[in-house]
């Protein structure tokens, strides 16, 4: 997300504001019922946000203003479990959210519908065993609909220093052929809770694991097979109490 200065509230010395940040809504027993953590592994929180509604687990894009100067907001809001924040409504977007699939898709196969990535950005965020990834894909129309699927070997062995291989696919699930088409960032999330159970984690202990992503970015030149672009490689640490 994009970090910048503000000045409109409070001490413009400490109050920051943070634009398109991710973000996953995660509900609590009590008062503030609706939480967001945010990458970094705050927690934020305000009285307007309850009153938005929104569910369990979701997964958003949104902007936000945050004064480190409050006295509820030292030490990351430590006394109280969360930081109190400016949310912006008109600002919240969902990101579209998949399940790790645990088994590794044919890798060579070329699927009817199958869409071209011309990269992955290398933004992305782990929040609360959520993993948000930013596609860039050209020629894409603005109501087209996709639908993406991440994969992997769950008999490869997690160990301190390896990589764990997951597959990228996507899919045109509803055209759109009636506007023009251009380059487009379309977000997606993955829930990896079940990657992080084995790399160690549990409802109180954090676990750190590297993965890299493989997308397709192209075809062979029959368009039998399936040409794969690889991501850097992401050091992820797990979020505790997840909920197993």
């Amino acid at each position: 997300g994009l970090l910048v200065l503000s000045s409109c509230l409070g001490d413009p010395a400490t109050q920051f504001t943070i634009s398109n940040a991710c973000g996953v809504v995660v509900y609590q027993i009590g008062y503030p019922e609706q939480l967001i953590y945010v990458k970094g592994g705050q927690v934020i929180s305000s009285d307007d946000f309850q009153n938005i509604a929104t569910d369990d687990g979701e997964c958003i894009l949104f902007d936000y203003a945050i004064d480190y100067g409050l006295p509820e907001n030292k030490d990351d809001g430590a006394e109280y479990g969360f930081m109190t924040a400016t949310i912006y409504p008109a600002t919240i977007v969902d990101v579209q959210q998949h399940e790790l699939i645990p088994s590794l898709t044919d890798t060579t196969l070329v699927d009817a519908n199958e869409l071209l990535l011309s990269t992955l950005q290398t933004r992305h965020a782990f929040i609360y065993n959520k993993l948000f990834l930013f596609t860039e894909i050209k020629n894409h129309s603005a109501n087209q609909t996709d639908s993406f699927s991440l994969s992997y070997n769950p008999n490869q062995v997690l160990g301190s220093d390896e990589v764990y291989e997951l597959y990228l696919r996507t899919i045109v699930t509803e055209p759109d052929t009636a506007v023009s088409s251009k380059t487009m960032i379309v977000p997606c999330a993955f829930n990896l809770n079940e990657l992080v159970k084995k790399a160690g984690g549990t409802d109180t202990e954090s676990a750190e694991f590297k993965v890299r992503i493989n997308y397709v970015k192209g075809f062979n030149k029959d368009t039998t097979a399936c040409v794969w672009g690889t991501s850097d490689v992401y050091t992820l640490y797990s979020t505790p109490e997840v909920g197993y």
